[in-house]
């Protein structure tokens, strides 16, 4: 079976319980995730699979040589799937070898099988856990909810599905906290759904202590502390860090009646949890197919429809300044008709690659059209955008990789466009205008340079 490196993202993303690993491997985790490099993926994952043989939650069935390959064979301490690794010797020897082609194969109370395709979900074993209706259906669930409607905002499909799982599995009633950097298409609140700030996130006592330490925990009634919106009749409450790639998006809390089982409020809240993560990774991994410019690697014209209204809400809700810079590559057409289109092609994604290693976590760069980039950056007044946009201006014109159709390294400059709102723009199709014409203003004065909508 010829192997690919998702086989190992989705062992890390789906067999792998991220909140069980210790906070530097979780990091390590998190870091291969983002970077997809084929041997640290498969470094990270021999890491995780093997401290999880420590906790026992996995266990190590067997490992055996196969033409300078090792073979080590996994099972789910109780599960029924299990799944062998094979990596050159040197890499099991020091987990530092040089990548060569990895093989992940699952498999179900021992008949082998191809790996698992991306985004499927592990049947439970029915006798791990007392949820009151077929495990089976729960892929359905999931996969249902990844390509649902996208005008439906992702926090209205969240709250759907959290109201399943309280009919499925028993619950008095859920709550989830979802740190808004994670709600891409915007957030909104619902009855269970909350979007909330990192800080917010973390100045709970009980979500603060799960994030920390990186694992779920039960906690009764009289024991918690008062957790908003809860339930009137309840007896303990079930708190679950929700990690993305590495990273926390956010804590689940669900409410167990009186009765119930510590066996089956851990079993529930461990299902329920991993629902929950499963869905808002496969909402990231779907609307990055669809928000994500195929050549540049930077935001769309679509997402930026969709996002700037919710950025323009932001921005009035906390009364803090949104401006926006519109780049435009200058001499684009000349590059192009010297150099072909290939060429043209290289220069944008150079300039793109520039732009997203220069801006911060919360900004946002979309390729608008053609040679055409807007920025966004939120929560920035007038002097710190302007500041940005020179550091760009700057940065792209001192960049030498961009090589023309003989060779010879050729510059390239941008011309930028700066508009704030509030300050100037009541809207944001005004915002964009008054930024668009800024960027022809400092095309007519001369190309690479900056220039500050003034109105007039």
């Amino acid at each position: 079976m010829r192997i690919y490196d998702r086989d190992f993202r989705y062992l890390l993303v789906n067999l792998v319980p991220q909140h069980r690993l210790s906070p530097e491997l979780r990091r390590d985790v998190g870091r291969a995730l983002q970077r997809g490099d084929a041997a640290e993926l498969r470094r990270e994952s021999v890491r995780a699979l093997e401290a999880l043989c420590e906790t026992e939650y996995f266990e190590r069935t067997g490992v055996r040589s196969d033409d300078g390959r090792v073979v080590v064979g996994y099972r789910k301490r109780g599960g029924r799937f299990q799944l062998s690794v094979a990596l050159p010797r040197s890499e099991w020897d020091d987990l530092g070898g040089e990548p060569r082609a990895p093989q992940i194969v699952l498999s179900s109370e021992g008949e082998s099988a191809e790996a698992a395709p991306l985004g499927a979900l592990p049947v439970p074993n029915p006798s791990e856990s007392t949820a009151p209706h077929p495990p089976d259906i729960l892929p359905d669930i999931i996969r249902s909810f990844a390509i649902a409607d996208g005008s439906t905002p992702v926090w209205e499909r969240l709250e759907v599905l959290l109201e399943s799982l309280e009919r499925w599995l028993g619950f008095v009633a859920t709550r989830l906290d979802v740190i808004e950097d994670a709600m891409i298409g915007g957030g909104g609140e619902g009855q269970r759904v909350h979007v909330v700030s990192e800080p917010e996130l973390r100045g709970k006592r009980e979500l603060r202590v799960a994030i920390e330490s990186g694992a779920r925990r039960v906690v009764h009634r009289d024991e918690a502390e008062p957790v908003a919106g809860e339930p009137d009749a309840w007896d303990a409450v079930g708190i679950a860090p929700i990690f993305a790639a590495g990273n926390v998006v956010g804590a689940l809390a669900v409410f167990f009646p009186e009765g119930a089982s510590r066996d089956t409020m851990d079993a529930n809240l461990e299902l329920a949890s991993g629902v929950v993560r499963q869905a808002i990774e496969f909402n990231l991994h779907f609307e990055s197919l669809t928000s994500i410019d195929a050549l540049t690697g930077i935001y769309n014209r679509q997402f930026y429809d969709r996002q700037m209204p919710v950025e323009i809400e932001r921005a009035m809700r906390s009364g803090s300044a949104l401006s926006m810079l519109v780049l435009d590559l200058d001499d684009f057409k000349r590059i192009n008709d010297e150099n072909g289109h290939k060429k043209g092609d290289e220069a944008l994604v150079a300039v793109s690659d520039i732009i997203r290693k220069n801006l911060r976590k919360v900004d946002l760069a979309f390729r608008y059209g053609g040679e055409e980039i807007v920025i966004l950056l939120p929560g920035t007044p007038e002097f710190e955008a302007v500041h940005t946009a020179e550091r760009l201006r700057r940065v792209i014109h001192q960049h030498r990789g961009f090589r023309d159709i003989r060779g010879a390294a050729r510059e390239l400059t941008v011309s930028v466009g700066v508009a704030v709102y509030p300050d100037t723009a009541k809207s944001g199709d005004e915002l964009f205008v008054q930024a668009d014409q800024a960027m022809y203003r400092a095309k007519q004065r001369g190309k690479n340079q900056v220039v500050l909508y003034s109105g007039g």
